[in-house]
């Protein structure tokens, strides 16, 4: 008989004991990423479409969403909370304080996440650091928004593994400064000869990642318009993204 009760009090320690790992386990998977929308720049529409997709990508994927409209909060401290940051068309300089961008090189280079969508790359030539981090900066777009024919080069990370080879949508087509490829890992690419007006050639890397100053950079020039947090192909791309900006999903970003 006591041998009995000592087995079972055994097994309940061990059962409670793994059932505290498993709860451990299970708060640990779950990220919380911060939405930043500062413009001081131009100002897209298509952000609080932006901003819900994202949301109900966290109720249904188990990450915490928070946002702001301005980084007066990037200190150590509150950056410490987030696995990534996210600049949704954050346009001209939006993280103006040298303070705050300190704050932010900071956390990047203690290993946080970054993902820029879209706008993320209109920074006007002012924080040279942070166009490192994103890859290239904006200089013009084609003439209004157009159907075209993203390339998916890279179809094994989580932000392009669902998507066509082939995926014609309609956006808004960036260029840049400079071709990132050769610095960034180019995840997808646009055909010029599938739109008007593209200046780049044949080699226009439309989304990409790559490690930088520690930490991970992610960044999608696509995301012009309110349908496009609408459409499912680019949700699959937007929620891969953040997943690898988070440290959720394989991060093979190396060039």
């Amino acid at each position: 008989m006591v041998i009995r009760v000592l087995a079972l009090s055994l097994m309940l320690t061990l059962a409670s004991a793994c059932g505290s790992q498993a709860n451990s386990g299970q708060i640990a998977e779950r990220s919380r990423v911060l939405v930043l929308t500062e413009t001081t720049g131009y100002r897209h529409d298509s952000i609080p479409a932006g901003v819900r997709a994202i949301q109900r990508l966290g109720r249904t994927h188990r990450f915490s969403v928070d946002t702001t409209g301005t980084s007066s909060g990037f200190t150590t401290n509150g950056l410490a909370r987030y696995d990534a940051v996210i600049f949704l068309s954050a346009t001209g300089t939006p993280v103006a304080r040298r303070a705050e961008q300190r704050a932010f090189e900071r956390y990047i280079k203690g290993g946080g996440g970054y993902l820029g969508i879209h706008a993320a790359s209109d920074t006007r030539g002012k924080w040279p650091w942070y166009e490192a981090l994103v890859g290239a900066r904006f200089t013009r777009h084609a003439p209004g928004t157009a159907r075209a024919t993203v390339k998916v080069e890279d179809r094994t990370s989580a932000a392009t593994k669902t998507l066509p080879e082939a995926w014609t949508r309609t956006d808004e087509w960036y260029e840049f400064d400079r071709n990132p490829r050769g610095r960034v890992h180019v995840l997808a690419t646009v055909d010029e000869s599938t739109y008007s007006g593209g200046t780049m050639g044949a080699d226009h890397p439309i989304a990409w990642c790559h490690r930088y100053d520690g930490g991970r950079s992610v960044y999608t020039a696509m995301g012009h318009t309110r349908e496009s947090f609408a459409e499912r192909r680019f949700l699959a791309h937007l929620l891969g993204a953040i997943e690898m900006a988070a440290g959720r999903a394989r991060f093979d970003c190396a060039p």
